[in-house]
């Protein structure tokens, strides 16, 4: 079905065709399609209410990840905090743009069977963040 939806994304300079297309090129080449992924950006608020009623923590986060993906069938909803996203992003002097398309891909990377709990593991989520990046940074270019 590839059903990618990006709710309350308020940044009207990305290209969600080209981030949608470049979720379908990575779930793919590691062996994956996606049926449906529902990305929203929400308030600290919200995702402080999420953090509390499903992970028991009393602390905001920047995205949280529900994979209800069965086999090699991606459908995933996923909940990304524009406040904390807007931090990290001066925080690690990245673009808002870049900062998003990370966010972005780490649900897919997690949905894919990355994890980011051990030093090797976060490495290697932000080596993959970096590459999907980099490849829409690319894409974006070609179709300006």
């Amino acid at each position: 079905m590839q059903n990618i939806k990006f709710i309350g994304l308020t940044n009207h300079s990305l290209n969600k065709g080209v981030i949608s297309s470049m979720l379908l090129h990575f779930a793919s080449s590691e062996g994956f399609e996606i049926d449906n992924i529902e990305y929203n950006f929400v308030d600290s608020k919200k995702m402080l209410s999420l953090n509390k009623d499903y992970l028991s923590h009393s602390t905001d986060t920047d995205i949280i990840t529900f994979d209800y993906s069965e086999k090699n069938i991606i459908s995933a909803e996923v909940y990304i905090s524009n406040d904390m996203m807007l931090e990290n992003a001066k925080e690690n002097s990245q673009t808002v743009e870049d900062e998003t398309v990370r966010l972005v891909s780490h649900a897919l990377f997690h949905c894919l069977g990355y994890n980011d709990k051990s030093p090797t593991e976060k490495n290697i989520m932000r080596s993959k963040e970096d590459e999907f990046i980099s490849a829409v940074s690319r894409e974006t270019k070609l179709n300006v």
